[in-house]
C-alpha cells in the first residue's frame, strides 16, 4: 500500500538559530515535488525551529524531572505542541495550495509510552488510522512530537524514530529522508554516495569528524536509515538536500525497480550482498 515514507527535515524548511522562522520559498519548493507524486505517500516533518527551543528550555526529552516545576514544565509541553502546530500549517496551506489532499496527524493524538517505550496497542491505533486515509486517497503528514508517557509523564518522538517505526509497519518501497544538505559529507565537503553498513561504522561517525563531517542529528539519521535497509529487505534508502535538482529527479523517477540506483551528489544506505 505505501510506496514511499519521506522525513521532511526541521532544518529543511526553517532556520534553526531562530525562533520559530520559517523558510517559505523552501516549503513550496519541496511541496511541488509531490504534485504529481502523492499517491501511496506518508510525510513526516521535523521541527526544526518550531518546538525545538521549548523542548530544549524544559528539557523534555528527559522526562519529568522531581526537581522542576511540574506545572511550569505541563505549560512547556502545551507550548512545545503548539509550536508543532505552528509549522504544520504552514505546511498544510502549501499542500491545499498545490491541490494535494494532505492531512496532518498528530502523534500524541495515538502514541503512548511507558519508561520511554512504545505502548503497541497504541502504535497499532495510530497505523490503523494511517492506512485508512492512504485507503481514501489521503497523504497523512505526521510530525515529530511531545509524547504523553505513563512512569516519565511526556518524552519527545523524533520524526526519524517515527519513520523507522513506521517503516516497519508499511515495508515501503523507498525511504527518504529530506535535510539541508546533500548527505553525508566527508572532511573535503564531497558527498559519500554509498554509505554501506559495516564498512562505514555508524558508531565511530562522531569520532570519525576528521573524515566524515556529521553532526549528532545526522548520526542518528544514518542509524535509523541502517536499521530499516537491515530490516526491510528491497527498501531504497536515501539521505538527500530537499532543496535541491536531485530530490526533483529522485522524486519523479522510476528507479525504483532497479537495485543498483545511485543518485550523484546523494546518499545511499545500502548494506553488502
Amino acid at each position: 500500500m505505501v510506496t514511499r515514507i519521506i522525513k521532511i527535515g526541521g532544518a529543511s524548511i526553517t532556520d534553526k538559530s531562530q525562533f520559530e522562522h520559517v523558510k517559505l520559498s523552501n516549503i513550496d519548493f519541496i511541496v511541488d515535488l509531490f504534485k504529481n507524486n502523492y499517491k501511496n505517500l506518508i510525510l513526516i516533518h521535523g521541527a526544526g525551529s518550531f518546538g525545538h527551543h521549548q523542548a530544549k528550555e524544559f528539557r523534555l526529552n528527559e522526562g519529568y524531572i522531581t526537581t522542576d516545576d511540574y506545572e511550569k514544565c505541563r505549560l512547556g509541553v502545551c507550548d512545545t505542541r503548539r509550536s508543532l502546530g505552528h509549522l504544520q500549517k504552514y505546511l498544510l496551506d502549501a499542500f491545499l495550495r498545490a491541490q494535494i489532499p494532505v492531512v496532518g496527524i498528530s502523534p500524541f493524538d495515538f502514541l503512548i509510552s511507558d519508561q520511554f517505550e512504545l505502548i503497541d496497542e497504541t502504535y497499532k491505533h495510530l497505523c490503523q488510522r494511517l492506512e485508512i486515509l492512504l485507503s481514501n486517497g489521503y497523504v497523512p503528514l505526521l510530525h515529530g512530537d511531545v509524547l504523553l508517557d505513563k512512569t516519565k509523564h511526556w518524552r519527545i518522538f523524533s520524526g526519524d524514530d517515527l519513520l523507522l517505526k513506521l517503516a516497519e509497519h508499511f515495508h515501503p518501497r523507498q525511504c527518504i529522508f529530506l535535510t539541508s544538505v546533500p548527505g553525508i559529507l566527508q572532511s573535503n565537503g564531497n558527498v559519500i554516495e554509498e554509505f554501506y553498513i559495516g564498512e562505514n561504522k555508524v558508531d565511530e561517525l562522531k569520532q570519525q569528524s576528521t573524515s566524515i563531517d556529521v553532526t549528532g542529528s545526522m548520526q542518528n539519521k544514518v542509524m535509523i536509515a541502517s536499521d530499516i535497509v537491515n530490516k526491510i529487505d528491497n527498501c531504497q534508502v536515501f539521505i538527500i538536500q530537499g532543496v535541491s535538482e536531485n530530490a526533483r529527479q529522485l522524486l519523479t523517477s522510476s528507479s525504483m525497480d532497479d537495485e543498483a540506483f545511485i543518485l550523484h551528489g546523494s546518499t545511499r544506505i545500502l548494506k553488502k550482498t
